[in-house]
């Protein structure tokens, strides 16, 4: 026997649950084998039946299949179902209005990083050439410098095989 409090929603949760519903007095129910069929299978047997694990694994829709029969039925708690829905209903599609918002906003902040990053791209190629060419003309500077102080190198050395040539000349001029 049934609870006054207990709904049939409540009944087929604790079954989904696996839940056995306890009596009124406080007592579990026992499993008692039916007379006249002796051929009803073994629960434990039934573990490897996979119609039974198929069956088994619908057990989860029961709390809504539940729910849509009571809405079914033109009761007052079906008009507080129909408005549970409604309201339920109601907050996915706000919740969705504001997720397309999100990833409006989203795209929109994706749009302007690529730019940035293309914009970011471009300046670094163009420090890369600047680069490159601040390389070329060192070594161009490199080259320039090492042939002058060979140029000059080789000045000081004429001066000094001059001024050597004139010191030793001129003590025999006199």
């Amino acid at each position: 026997m049934k609870q006054a409090s207990e709904s049939a929603v409540d009944r087929l949760i604790a079954l989904a649950l696996d839940q056995k519903p306890a009596e009124p007095g406080g007592r579990e129910f026992e499993e008692v084998p039916l007379l006249g069929e002796p051929d009803l299978p073994i629960p434990r047997d039934l573990e490897h039946n996979p119609m039974w694990k198929g069956l088994l694994q619908l057990r989860a829709f029961l709390p809504y299949i539940a729910r849509v029969l009571e809405m079914s039925s033109p009761t007052q708690s079906s008009t507080a179902l129909v408005a549970e829905v409604r309201q339920s209903v109601g907050a996915l599609e706000r919740a969705h209005h504001d997720l397309s918002e999100s990833v409006a906003e989203q795209t929109v902040e994706l749009k302007q990083i690529e730019q940035s990053l293309a914009k970011t791209h471009e300046a670094m190629e163009r420090n890369t050439f600047e680069l490159t060419e601040l390389g070329d003309d060192v070594k161009s500077m490199r080259s320039l410098v090492k042939t002058a102080l060979v140029l000059l190198t080789l000045l000081v050395v004429a001066l000094l095989g001059l001024v050597g040539y004139l010191a030793w000349k001129l003590p025999h001029l006199h």
